[in-house]
């Protein structure tokens, strides 16, 4: 059963980083392709650890993709589970491929309260919400939907 809420947030994550912000951020230009690659803990504590979801990126672009940072919040059936911000800018080359690192702080607390909602549900609803800041700007960023369960 704590494979099924390790899937989910995969797949949140995976979902999120760069297909959910890319047309609001890039226009005209051709959506970035991307998928997970591997997920480690960094900074592991009593209490809980985050979460580094490392996201292979393919720019298929004539030109560079750059974010200084990107800010962002996880809702699982409406509530908030966690909030993160990437550590450090977002460079990935005109077309080439580059791994992005994804940070998320995820308490324990915070999965036992939703854990057994997550496992009783057929499906959950996701919101992943955000900014990204480049250098002049900050272009805000909304990603909803339901993943299947059974």
């Amino acid at each position: 059963m704590k494979i099924r809420a390790h899937v989910l947030l995969i797949s949140l994550i995976s979902i999120f980083a760069f297909t959910g912000c890319s047309s609001g951020l890039f226009g005209m230009l051709e959506k970035p392709k991307a998928k997970l690659v591997n997920v480690y803990p960094r900074g592991t504590t009593m209490t809980g650890t985050t979460l580094v979801f490392v996201v292979e990126v393919e720019n298929p672009n004539n030109k560079d993709i750059k974010v200084n940072s990107v800010d962002y919040k996880v809702f699982l059936s409406g509530k908030e589970f966690s909030q993160g911000t990437t550590d450090k800018e977002i460079l990935v080359p005109a077309n080439k491929t580059a791994n992005v690192e994804v940070p998320l702080a995820v308490k324990y607390q915070d999965i036992l309260n939703n854990l057994g909602d997550i496992l009783m549900a057929n499906k959950v609803e996701y919101k992943i919400e955000g900014k990204a800041k480049l250098s002049f700007i900050s272009i805000p960023f909304t990603k909803e939907g339901k993943v299947e369960l059974r």
